[in-house]
């Protein structure tokens, strides 16, 4: 298994389709998770474009899934 592999497996078992922007009011899911060392914020696509400068600064570390929007889960069949 490949480390890309396993990123995204930690990945998907970290957000959920539960999980939601925490920006104030937004109501779409997350699909970013920004660790910072007093804590975690979840944003989605949007928000997280548009404060990813900011939030780059203090992040020691952040879980990427926006590849995921708009895709089709997989059958199961």
């Amino acid at each position: 298994m490949t480390d890309t592999m396993e990123e995204s497996e930690v990945a998907h078992d970290v957000l959920t389709k539960a999980d939601r922007c925490d920006v104030g009011g937004c109501p779409a899911q997350a699909f970013v998770l920004v660790k910072f060392l007093t804590g975690e914020l979840m944003f989605c696509g949007h928000h997280y474009n548009k404060y990813e400068a900011s939030l780059a600064k203090d992040a020691f570390d952040v879980i990427d899934t926006r590849d995921e929007i708009n895709s089709k889960p997989e059958s199961s069949a």
